[in-house]
């Protein structure tokens, strides 16, 4: 079985710029860094799905169509549960939201059953952060100047478990048009 979802990618370069302005954070939160090709917006976590029914799963992508969109990152918060430093917005991305359902719509369609939970938009930065460390800072924290990620297509992504944390592997991914006049 493989474990997929739906996400939405910066490029290598606004990974890299990120990281590299929160890492100061990162080190201070104790925290074990996100990888930058690891570096992603969930749209939607579809789950287990055996090898033979992954074609099934980017036909029903294949059939979802969307205006280019664009995340705005201007804040830092901890998640306590979890433990994660995340980059966030204050304010989403309504073309975000109706990609994220449409394609959770798509996939239900299909015959598979994704985790459908409301989307917000946001990066994990760093897993596994001291929690005491977290607790002598104010969240959320302002992160300027803040950073506007431009979205050009969305991934099928695989996530791995290994030893040294997960590991995504991009297996497909569709072009979002600009055509805004839908």
């Amino acid at each position: 079985m493989l474990r997929l979802f739906f996400a939405l990618q910066p490029t290598a370069k606004q990974s890299a710029a990120l990281l590299a302005r929160t890492a100061p954070v990162v080190e201070k939160l104790q925290g074990q860094r996100v990888p930058a090709e690891n570096l992603h917006a969930t749209l939607c976590f579809v789950g287990a799905v055996a090898e033979d029914k992954v074609d099934a799963l980017r036909a029903a992508a294949a059939t979802v169509r969307a205006p280019e969109l664009r995340l705005r990152f201007e804040q830092l918060e901890f998640w306590d549960k979890p433990r994660v430093l995340c980059a966030t917005g204050t304010k989403e991305s309504e073309a975000a939201h109706d990609l994220a359902r449409r394609l959770g719509e798509a996939a239900i369609a299909a015959g598979f059953a994704p985790d459908i939970k409301p989307f917000r938009a946001h990066l994990t930065l760093s897993r596994k952060v001291k929690s005491a460390e977290a607790a002598k800072i104010e969240w959320p924290r302002p992160f300027s100047p803040s950073m506007t990620v431009r979205c050009d297509r969305f991934v099928l992504m695989q996530s791995r478990r290994e030893d040294g944390g997960s590991i995504y592997s991009a297996l497909d991914s569709w072009a979002l048009d600009d055509d805004k006049s839908r």
